[in-house]
């Protein structure tokens, strides 16, 4: 029964659900100013048929007022508000009127005049003037029984007329209710229609940058390489200085990358650290060796001073990310830094048995920022000045980064800057020093240099020609001579000749990829092969690739454009494990 009263009115429920606020106000008002015409004609009808005009007056005005508010509001949508205002003083005009009338009273008419001052207030105006106009209509019936005056002269409608009257404010209750009720239900199934398509626009920009992610970062991965290679073996000055320019643009758009994709992924909360021991003082140095190139071509002053208490002591935390913070400071103190110095300071604040109050700063001699402006610069894609990026470049992405980030390893940012004079960023991070005993005994990482990696037997399984170029020559160094595979099919074949030590397995190859190539290894009858010790090396850096190559079997994991010292350690690593065997 119920479904068949709503096919009754299908129009209303299906333009309803498609309303917007106003146009939900603007009919719910048209809807009860029609009715106050209605009920003014049946008003007019008794007057002259009854009481010889008596209150033909009042039923003109009802009727007259009412449509002079329709054709106005028509014209003029947007007052929609101070017409429901205005139509809601009027009806508690006339609910007093009945209420304290001694002919009529709180009668059936009364309650519905008021039930319909909640309507109109709660739905067309909000919760705070609904409420305050339900106090005074409700007040009414109350205020009756402690005022003592009462008006004359309100005739009451004989019982056919009383009851169609009570009909149509009945009607226009009923449909009030189902009209927005339509409304509510509608725009609630289009906000999950909506974040089903937000949903779905999410996982397709993610999958989007992580291929963009891959297909830009596997050719970097050789460009990057290479130029580091070659670097270590060039003599003449010329070309160790265009190899140098090679690898800092490459480096520089690698950064440009990344900080594109972890603002996303800090936008969608997805950003992981991890919690892994680290050489503190090796990691700075290594961020100021890299950043020489930089301050030399500015032909500025660059200063590192690290504090002696950290100097051979391993901390816990996420190196990359600390890396980044770093990176990205520095970088922008040189980029916005003429002429003077750059320094980098890190210095113990406060130190316990293994727990370090460790503070970071960045100084420059460069514009510095206005102060109106250093909330600003924290925000994404915004810089000082609008003319920031056409004079210097950048996406406006580092220090928004940076700032996230810094609230992610549990501090905040702190800047000091004086327009002209330079910039001071500084931040303070808790750390955990790693008092393993290899630590404690060495109090340095082992040297890599001095291990014969000759002996592993290594496969690499890598379909793109310029990274297989790249892994040859690295190998070269290393006294390495690998077995190649283009794809998982491939590396399978390979096995069932000869065992290897390790498999550099990327994780994205035709005909098999890497990880379902993983999953048929790790069912190998022969244990020796299925044991293989298998490094992931992909240029994806969604938040499962981590994920999915650990479920597949995968003992480690190495993103692409990797440091040569990483992918070393790993391999001396599992020599030292072959050795012990």
């Amino acid at each position: 029964m119920p479904n068949k009263i709503f096919r009754v009115l299908p129009s209303l429920n299906e333009s309803a659900a498609n309303s917007s606020l106003i146009e939900a106000q603007l009919k719910l008002f048209y809807l009860m100013l029609g009715a106050n015409i209605l009920k003014g004609a049946i008003y007019l009808f008794d007057a002259l048929r009854n009481h010889q005009g008596d209150g033909s007056g009042r039923a003109i005005r009802l009727m007259v007022t009412s449509l002079i508010l329709m054709l106005i509001l028509r014209r003029f949508p947007k007052i929609i508000s101070w017409g429901i205002h205005y139509a809601i003083a009027g009806t508690i005009l006339h609910i007093y009127y009945r209420v304290f009338n001694r002919a009529i009273g709180a009668d059936v008419v009364t309650l519905q005049a008021i039930f319909m001052v909640l309507i109109s207030g709660y739905y067309g105006l909000g919760k705070k003037w609904g409420t305050v106009y339900a106090v005074i209509a409700f007040a009414s019936v109350i205020l009756y029984h402690y005022l003592p005056f009462r008006w004359t002269g309100l005739h009451p409608l004989p019982q056919n007329l009383n009851d169609l009257y009570i009909g149509i404010n009945c009607l226009v209750i009923i449909m009030s209710h189902i009209y927005f009720h339509a409304v509510l239900f509608g725009n609630l199934r289009e906000s999950e229609l909506l974040s089903e398509k937000m949903t779905e626009l999410a996982a397709t920009k993610s999958n989007f940058l992580s291929t963009m992610s891959h297909e830009l970062r596997t050719p970097l991965n050789s460009v990057i390489g290479l130029a580091g290679l070659l670097l270590s073996e060039e003599s003449d000055a010329q070309q160790k200085e265009q190899l140098d320019v090679l690898k800092f643009s490459a480096e520089g758009l690698l950064t440009l990358i990344n900080d594109i994709l972890d603002f996303n992924k800090l936008e969608a909360g997805k950003l992981e650290l991890e919690h892994v021991p680290f050489d503190l003082a090796r990691l700075l140095k290594s961020i100021a060796r890299g950043m020489l190139f930089k301050t030399e071509e500015k032909s500025l002053e660059f200063k590192l001073q690290i504090d002696p208490k950290i100097e051979g002591k391993r901390f816990f935390g996420d190196a990359a990310r600390l890396s980044q913070v770093v990176y990205n400071l520095v970088g922008n103190a040189i980029k916005f830094t003429e002429r003077g110095t750059v320094s980098l300071q890190v210095k113990v604040l406060k130190s316990g048995s293994n727990d370090y109050r460790i503070r970071f700063q960045v100084n420059d001699t460069g514009i510095g920022i206005p102060e109106s402006r250093q909330k600003m610069i924290f925000e994404p894609f915004q810089q000082a000045e609008a003319n920031t990026t056409r004079k210097f470049g950048g996406t406006g992405l580092g220090l928004s980064i940076v700032k996230q980030l810094i609230e992610r390893l549990g501090s905040e940012i702190t800047l000091k800057s004086v327009p002209g004079s330079g910039s001071s960023f500084s931040f303070d991070l808790l750390m955990k020093e790693d008092l393993s005993t290899v630590t404690k005994a060495t109090g340095q990482q082992p040297d890599n240099s001095s291990f014969d990696l000759s002996h592993l037997s290594i496969m690499l399984a890598e379909d793109n020609m310029m990274n297989i170029f790249f892994m040859k020559q690295l190998f070269k160094r290393w006294n390495i001579i690998a077995d190649i595979a283009e794809n998982g099919q491939e590396v399978l074949n390979l096995l069932k000749t000869k065992n290897y030590d390790v498999i550099l397995m990327d994780m994205h190859m035709p005909v098999m990829d890497g990880l379902e190539a993983t999953r048929h290894i790790r069912n190998l009858p022969d244990p020796a092969k299925a044991d293989t010790y298998i490094i992931a090396l992909t240029a994806s850096v969604s938040d499962q690739v981590q994920t999915r190559a650990k479920d597949y079997g995968m003992n480690d994991y190495l993103p692409k454009p990797f440091q040569l010292d990483d992918l070393k350690e790993r391999l001396v690593n599992q020599l030292n494990k072959d050795l012990l065997k």
